[in-house]
């Protein structure tokens, strides 16, 4: 009986070593970092089995998450990443390398920056932490204190204490700062926009009173001049300096607006309609942030393709083959310009002032008197030489 007794322990503490070894191994298997000065202590990090990565200080949290086919801002409802950020990030990572190892107390790790310090844990897909890393103080190079540099000051951050996994043991100082390691949703966005090529007809509507200022740019192709729509006073004509006609061809937005925002831009927005030569039409509304800093925008997009091309007279088969094949290629262009860009329908946006304030002119301010005594070119277009400066006879 005792030996059957001696045999049951023995087996319980067996299963219960397996069971130990299969849950550490469910946590990634990659915890206690080995610290060698000159060494990435993280080189093996098993990148492809990062599904989440979250940051978290003393007042935030972020979560970045890899959803189906990008890196996704659950902060920011699910927006999608910039997906360089992270790489990098995460790279930074693989690459820190050892300068020092050092072992701290307890009381020690608030001197160094590692009792409250930015933590980061990556995640695999059961949200078990491959690693946590706690962030502390940055230092600068030996000998960079006594530094000045060009602006007057001394030098700057190079380097970091470093704890893995929270031992103390595995403290080190790194040839990173990760100063890319920031809380703020905005910061991870993916700030790819859309962009309005070749307009041809730029309209403002501004609301109730300011209805007046309203006003509409219109061109017949892109190479003929900018027409204001409606009489014009009396020795008024448009100025073509000021008139906003590259307004959003390369525009940038800083984070997503709030719902207040959206609510707020729904009931009182400045519309702004851009048709382009290609087919594209904007519809943008603007309104103002909560705060007064930023600018509001949302923006519908649809487009209007042509079915076929229209051959010009005396084609010949080989010339509308080729021209034929081009017109396809071009047109699948646009259609993958189109779908990518309607992704921007469905969310409002905020923008710096300074990307809508271009455009966001009064009618009043497209206007200048007519300028006196230009010289009129001969209908041949060129300019009479003056018989003084012709080369003389031979």
């Amino acid at each position: 009986m005792k030996s059957n007794k001696s045999n049951g322990i023995l087996i319980s503490l067996i299963v219960l070593v397996i069971a130990a070894v299969l849950y550490f191994s469910g946590l990634g298997g990659n915890r206690g970092a080995t610290i060698i000065v000159g060494k990435e202590p993280l080189a093996e990090l098993p990148i492809s089995k990062i599904s989440a990565i979250v940051i978290a200080d003393e007042t935030s949290t972020l979560t970045l998450r890899r959803a189906e086919k990008q890196w996704v801002v659950v902060n920011r409802k699910g927006y999608p990443a910039d997906p360089d950020r992270i790489e990098n990030f995460v790279k930074s990572f693989t690459e820190m390398k050892a300068l020092r190892e050092l072992s701290a107390g307890a009381e020690q790790l608030d001197r160094i920056g590692l009792k409250q310090g930015t933590r980061v844990t990556l995640q695999d897909d059961n949200g078990n932490a491959i690693h946590t890393l706690t962030l502390g103080k940055e230092l600068n190079a030996p000998g960079s204190d006594s530094q000045q540099s060009a602006m007057g000051r001394g030098g700057f951050p190079d380097r970091r204490f470093v704890m893995v996994d929270g031992e103390r043991s595995s403290i080190t100082v790194v040839d990173q700062t990760f100063s890319n390691a920031t809380t703020g949703p905005a910061d991870w966005l993916d700030k790819t926009f859309f962009q309005i090529e070749k307009p041809n007809a730029i309209e403002v509507i501004y609301n109730g009173t300011d209805s007046t200022n309203s006003w509409k740019l219109t061109k017949a192709s892109d190479i003929a001049d900018w027409k204001l729509d409606g009489e014009l006073p009396e020795g008024k004509e448009l100025d073509t300096a000021q008139a906003p006609t590259s307004a959003f061809s390369n525009p940038a937005f800083n984070d997503l607006a709030n719902d207040a925002e959206k609510v707020a831009l729904d009931k009182n927005a400045t519309q702004i309609k851009i048709n382009t030569s290609e087919g594209f039409e904007y519809a943008l509304k603007v309104g103002d942030s909560t705060d007064g800093s930023d600018k509001i925008v949302s923006v519908a997009i649809t487009a209007n393709f042509p079915e076929k091309r229209t051959p010009a007279e005396n084609e010949s088969a080989e010339d509308k083959k080729k021209l034929d094949e081009e017109w396809v290629a071009a047109q699948k262009t646009l259609q993958d310009k189109l779908a990518n860009e309607q992704k921007f329908t469905q969310h409002a946006y905020r923008v710096s002032s300074y990307t809508v304030d271009a455009i966001l002119k009064k009618r009043s301010e497209l206007i200048k008197d007519e300028e006196k005594g230009a010289i009129t070119p001969p209908p041949s277009g060129n300019l009479p030489i003056p018989f003084q400066n012709l080369p003389p006879q031979e």
